[in-house]
């Protein structure tokens, strides 16, 4: 399995494209993974003949697995010419000549009624001190999978006579691997100093810019996209925001700041896998209708599971909406690698003061919650204070 990004250590074969003995060429599909950021394809990466298929659909390979081994093409021949027979004092050499030509398992025992074991479930037997003798393969054709390989070990440990008889009438569920990338992500944003600051705005001018943008330019953004492009003119304007914060090294360098060049928006979006954030990149020089369109295909590419891994990760700022849900207002946590996440509720009509007398307005709750490490709750107020000047009547749209 190729390296195919910082965070990525894992993923689940889904599909396989080639059988073995197929001439592939270079770029071709050779199968597809899902990892705990989107599904990917694995391309040939040079030209040749598939000797093997290392993995089966369902298989668990981390970076580094053999998922399907290449060899080069032997060029037909246009006359071929039968080997003479061996003669009896021959035979032995004969034959260990097509032994040694023979293609080599992958794995130990890939014979019938031999031993069969995904690399990761090899792995995790070492240890976890398993012996894959003892273990019952569940996979196709029996292979052991990881699932085997952790179910045996639970089963077989000192407490698991305890356990089992409290966890009785209970279900245990693995989580897919968004679900895992969300639960690992968040348990480091937990260890990130944060804060959030709220305030409401009128959205009245905001509304009536989103009909005006779409009769007089034929833009058909939403609200969100309008807040995309304003949080990006408040980065510009608020530069503390476009910084990470870097811990220490091991080699004694210090803590520092990594700064963003451009600013790319990451969009919180919700999937039946788990919540996935792809980017938006270069919000502060595209034009609204850019904007938008970019938003549709992103959100429909990971609501589709197409998301590509260059598509999420690298961004400046980002932004969650639970409008749609009906929420008027929440406090996301941050994304590690980012100084700020703007959480945005709903539209609510309320009852404001205007002029000395009651009125009714469209009001929209934001809360942008803040790395601490890299700013204060003075510089993170005036960010927000300028975000909601911009979005009630402030803002030049580049439409």
């Amino acid at each position: 399995m190729p390296q195919l990004g910082l965070e990525v250590t894992e993923g689940v074969v889904i599909a396989i494209h080639v059988a073995a003995g197929a001439r592939v060429a270079h770029g071709d599909v050779l199968l597809e993974l899902e990892t705990d950021k989107a599904l990917t394809d694995v391309v040939a990466p040079r030209d040749g003949v598939t000797a093997s298929v290392e993995v089966e659909v369902g298989d668990t390979v981390g970076v580094g697995d053999t998922l399907v081994t290449l060899a080069d093409e032997v060029p037909e021949q246009t006359e071929p010419s039968a080997p003479a027979p061996p003669s009896s004092s021959d035979a032995p050499a004969a034959q260990a000549s097509v032994a040694a030509s023979a293609p080599v398992a992958s794995e130990a025992g890939a014979g019938d009624g031999q031993l069969r074991a995904a690399p990761v479930a090899r792995r995790a037997a070492e240890q976890l001190g398993v012996s894959l003798g003892e273990v019952l393969g569940t996979g196709p054709r029996g292979r052991i999978t990881l699932k085997d390989v952790e179910r045996h070990a639970s089963m077989h440990s000192p407490a698991a006579d305890t356990a089992a008889a409290e966890t009785i009438g209970e279900q245990l569920e693995a989580l897919n691997p968004v679900r895992r990338a969300v639960a690992r992500r968040m348990t480091l944003s937990q260890q990130i100093p944060q804060f959030a600051l709220g305030r409401e705005i009128d959205a009245t001018w905001l509304l009536a810019e989103k009909q005006r943008l779409q009769l007089d330019c034929a833009v058909k953004a939403s609200v969100n996209d309008l807040l995309v492009q304003a949080l990006a003119e408040t980065v510009i304007r608020h530069p503390a925001l476009s910084l990470s914060y870097l811990e220490a090294e091991l080699d004694g360098a210090p803590p520092r700041y990594r700064r963003h060049v451009g600013v790319d928006v990451g969009l919180a979006v919700a999937t039946e896998r788990g919540l996935l954030v792809p980017v938006i990149r270069g919000v502060d020089v595209r034009p609204l209708h850019a904007v938008a369109s970019e938003r549709v295909r992103l959100v429909d590419a990971a609501r589709t599971g197409r998301l590509a891994l260059e598509e999420m990760g690298g961004a400046t700022i980002t932004v969650s909406s639970l409008a749609g849900f009906g929420v008027d207002s929440f406090a996301a946590m941050l994304n590690p690698g980012e100084s700020a996440i703007l959480a945005v509720g709903r539209v609510v009509e309320r009852v404001v003061a205007r002029g000395g007398q009651p009125a009714i307005a469209p009001m929209l709750a934001l809360t942008l919650t803040i790395d601490h490490r890299v700013m204060d709750g003075a510089s993170g107020g005036a960010a927000l204070g300028e975000l909601a000047e911009l979005l009630e009547g402030g803002m030049q749209w580049r439409p």
